[in-house]
């Protein structure tokens, strides 16, 4: 059945026009994480928004936005918040123009302002008043000077001030303060420092070469971040990879260099056993086609020269075996 463009005004249908794409209005994806989930309603949210549909009308079998709608003559995907084409923004039939005003909304805009000047005045018109007020009170009177002074109490008011800032806490109490306050902060540095030998990101192997050695097989971390380097451009991570492209390269190194199962670098780095899989397939890849040029197969006499007994006697002199 062919499906026709929900736009206003536009008259695109499939079944005629067979160069044009049509999209489906996006839907709200709730089985994967809470941060794909809010990214497709917000998507959803500003189709709709755009289209001026309502949420029944775009979910019908048929209702589709054809790709004249779009800058690029498509939507973009979906991590691509930037983008224009992220929802649709062209020739949608309808005008931002706003309505004319009629007279009963002008009267009344004339009324607020009209209510609002008067407060102002009355306003104004009290603190004058007040200030007049002021100025026209009469000035306390001196006393003669043959009266007897008030003694000066400034230099007991200062006492009682002293004595109020004072303090219960003697000398003895502030350093064993001071002294739990050190010992906090090194359990806090030291807490710190365990925490990120347990990760595995890149600030964790920099000053750390027997880790680096042991989970790599590299013998520093200059030469881990060489190799990395060379993966890095082909390794992808959008906003919502839950690991980064220095933590995909350490899983895959890991799995190589301890042969871990992969339900353990799932626990190791707080994924799904699907997404360590998937990782682990793709950046097998990248690695072979970034470090080729490394690898280096010796000659055949070498190969002879070095070979263990063992294969001697199972071989003989082939350097290449095929097992089945």
């Amino acid at each position: 059945m062919p499906v026709c463009c929900v736009v206003y005004g536009c008259s695109n249908r499939s079944g005629r026009e067979k160069n044009k794409r049509f999209y489906r209005v996006p839907k709200v994806v709730v089985h994967k994480a809470e941060q794909f989930k809010k990214l497709t309603e917000e998507r959803r949210k500003k189709w709709l928004s755009n289209l001026h549909l309502r949420s029944g009308g775009a979910e019908s079998s048929n209702a589709r936005v054809c790709s004249d709608h779009f800058i690029r003559g498509c939507p973009s995907a979906l991590g691509d918040v930037e983008s224009v084409d992220w929802a649709p923004t062209v020739s949608l039939g309808y005008h931002t123009t706003s309505k004319p005003r009629s007279e009963t909304s002008l009267r009344r805009e004339q009324r607020m302002e009209l209510k609002e000047d008067q407060q102002r005045q009355s306003e104004c018109a009290e603190a004058l008043l007040d200030l007049l007020q002021t100025t026209e009170s009469p000035e306390p009177t001196q006393p003669p000077s043959d009266s007897p002074q008030p003694e000066d109490t400034s230099g007991i008011l200062n006492d009682q001030q002293d004595a109020g800032c004072q303090t219960d806490l003697s000398m003895e109490d502030i350093e064993r303060m001071e002294d739990v306050l050190r010992q906090n902060t090194t359990e806090l540095g030291d807490l710190r420092t365990k925490a990120l030998d347990t990760k595995f990101n890149q600030e964790s192997f920099e000053n750390n070469e027997e880790k680096t050695k042991f989970y790599t097989g590299l013998p520093n971390f200059l030469v881990l971040l060489q190799v990395f380097q060379l993966c890095e451009p082909y390794i992808t991570c959008g906003p919502m990879s839950v690991l980064s492209k220095f933590e995909q390269f350490i899983l895959v190194l890991l799995r190589l260099r301890l042969n871990l199962p992969l339900k353990d670098l799932a626990f190791r780095f707080n994924i799904s056993l699907s997404t360590a899989s998937r990782i682990w397939h793709k950046l097998i890849d990248i690695l072979h086609e970034s470090t080729e040029f490394i690898i280096e197969w010796p000659e055949r006499h070498v190969l002879q020269a070095t070979m263990p007994m063992g294969f001697r006697q199972a071989f003989g002199c082939r350097v290449a075996v095929i097992v089945v």
